[in-house]
């Protein structure tokens, strides 16, 4: 009788993050408290590499963040607009600092990440504000998010975050990342 074999374990999930703290941000944490399914699990943040899973070690993530960092100036990000995505989400874009967050992004899916890349989707840097699987539900977070954040929202990014995302979806934090400062 041939023996069964012993499902593999899921690979680890990783992602990485930034954090922003600027004025206002508790506005943004009680509106996603109220919209964003995630809000539990995480705070606002603005995401440079999406979740993914891999056979790469912690280390290896680590080093290939550090080595991309290292070599980036801190980014002054302005958040302003208020878009709707995808019939499914409310977005509070990054406007000032975009194309060098962007950029930042591609810098970070070089190398050992390349493979992890989803080019099916542009990518818009943002915080996420609502998710709403309801046509109904999306329309009443879009127009409360414009009248509750319709302001500016401005930080400096100084470092970004590698988060490791569990199965039972519990993210942690491993470790933050300066970026470059002379």
């Amino acid at each position: 009788m041939p023996r069964l074999r012993q499902p593999r374990p899921a690979l680890p999930r990783f992602a990485v993050a930034w954090f922003p703290s600027f004025p206002g941000i508790e506005r943004v944490e009680a509106f996603r408290a109220r919209h964003d399914p995630m809000a539990a699990k995480i705070p606002a943040h603005l995401t440079l590499v999406f979740p993914f899973a891999t056979n790469l070690t912690r280390l290896q993530l680590e080093t290939h963040v550090r080595r991309v960092a290292s070599k980036w100036p801190p980014v002054p990000v302005t958040f302003r607009a208020i878009r709707m995505h995808a019939s499914e989400f409310v977005f509070l874009m990054a406007s000032r600092g975009a194309a060098s967050v962007t950029a930042l992004h591609e810098a970070l899916y070089t190398r050992s990440l390349r493979p992890h890349r989803r080019l099916e989707f542009p990518y818009e840097p943002h915080i996420t504000l609502a998710r709403q699987a309801q046509p109904a539900s999306l329309e009443r977070a879009y127009g409360e998010a414009q009248e509750e954040l319709g302001a500016e929202f401005t930080d400096v990014m100084r470092e970004v975050e590698l988060l490791a995302v569990g199965p039972d979806g519990k993210i942690d934090n491993l470790c933050s990342i300066p970026l470059h400062s002379s």
